[in-house]
């Protein structure tokens, strides 16, 4: 599948937040989320363990434009990708995970506190569920999405 293919299926979302922020919300969700892009290191930490803790359960491919992928990087690697891409830096591109053997796509867009998991079967959910919560994030689903169900 291409990853325009992918970003037509079912998803989920690993995010700082247990569910989406209404946007009649009342709270300062902006001002917060800038507070945390502030903090990359946290946020690439945790991020960072998901996928390791992930890696040690499937093979991952990693990219930046989705037609150059590199198999299985050092851990180090994995760190430096996930924090060039969660910084403001103009140059990084958002960053593709693909799960090839559970034909699942994760992007994590530059510049942005979430992670998109497209096409997961439930058994991997499951899985990355509890990654997920030993990793200090959440899972949950966009309203939005399950309507393509």
């Amino acid at each position: 599948m291409t990853i325009d293919e992918y970003t037509t299926k079912p998803y989920r979302i690993v995010d700082i937040l247990p569910m989406q922020v209404s946007p009649d919300g009342r709270g300062q969700y902006f001002e917060v989320e800038k507070y945390y892009l502030k903090r990359i290191s946290l946020l690439c930490k945790q991020y960072t363990d998901l996928l390791l803790k992930l890696n040690c359960y499937l093979d991952i491919e990693f990219s930046h434009d989705g037609d150059n992928w590199t198999r299985n990087p050092a851990p180090e690697t994995f760190e430096y990708w996930v924090g060039s891409c969660l910084s403001a830096e103009p140059s990084e591109s958002s960053l593709f995970i693909a799960l090839q053997s559970e034909e699942t796509l994760m992007v994590i867009e530059r510049d942005c506190t979430y992670m998109t998991i497209y096409n997961p079967s439930e058994e991997l959910l499951a899985l990355i569920n509890q990654l997920v919560c030993s990793a200090g994030l959440f899972l949950w689903t966009n309203p939005v999405s399950t309507k393509n169900k």
